[in-house]
């Protein structure tokens, strides 16, 4: 897999130098099996995201998630948000700087030392759990966050994912898809490419809404990078087979 995202890399001259040192990092850890949480610590210890201000990496500096942080009260008014899981929560870096007062908000994440760090941030409605997308019970929610989380996962994975993420029963989910793209490619837990969510092998049906991040990252090679929402009930029917209604 390792050669594939090195193949896109090649293909891509100006890809940013943080995505390169990315590529590079992994190469000789990617090749041993680990769990996906070994990986992720890893990733977190070495700061390999180079995040100045969160260890997240710089697509959760504020001047990458302002779009977002307008967006997400709209879209909460709209659906009737009282309940949200955000998983990967990160640092909780860019969402501490939301206002969440009516939200009962749970962050989660599969590297301990973050979700143990994000204590602080605790509130009555504001609280923090250790939790695997793909392996744990996830809390029944009225929306999941997944941002920035699939784009590091193989397709087995991501597939995992939305499906444990279906048997949370949650009504919502709001995640990162790059929608101009024609062609995904199958890559290593813990890489990084790119993803349509809306193509093969997952061709989920057209998102409710899309947030468009305004991404400036990579001099905008990644301008088409989005938060998109889908009804939980469409994405559990488009995995077993059937056309959502």
């Amino acid at each position: 897999m390792l050669n594939t995202i090195k193949s896109f890399a090649n293909r891509v001259p100006f890809l940013p130098s943080t995505y390169r040192h990315i590529i590079d990092a992994y190469s000789a850890y990617f090749s041993k099996r680990k769990s996906n949480e070994a990986i992720f610590e890893d990733i977190f210890r070495r700061n390999s995201w180079q995040g100045a201000r969160s260890v997240s990496g710089i697509g959760s500096d504020l001047d990458q998630t302002r779009m977002i942080l307008e967006e997400l009260p709209v879209l909460f008014k709209q659906l009737g948000v009282s309940t949200m899981l955000d998983i990967p929560c990160g640092d909780f870096y860019w969402m501490s700087t939301l206002r969440m007062d009516d939200i009962e908000y749970t962050g989660a994440d599969i590297v301990k030392k973050l979700v143990q760090a994000n204590r602080k941030y605790k509130r009555d409605n504001i609280s923090f759990m250790h939790a695997d997308l793909i392996t744990d019970n996830l809390p029944e929610v009225d929306l999941v966050l997944s941002r920035d989380c699939m784009v590091h996962f193989s397709f087995a994975d991501i597939n995992r994912a939305l499906k444990n993420i279906c048997r949370s029963r949650s009504k919502y989910l709001l995640t990162t898809t790059f929608p101009d793209r024609e062609h995904n490619i199958d890559i290593a837990t813990g890489e990084w490419r790119v993803l349509n969510l809306e193509i093969a092998p997952f061709s989920l049906p057209s998102p409710l809404r899309v947030i468009v991040e305004g991404c400036t990252e990579g001099n905008g090679i990644f301008k088409d990078k989005c938060l998109a929402l889908w009804r939980i009930n469409d994405v559990e029917q488009c995995l077993s087979g059937a056309r959502p209604q």
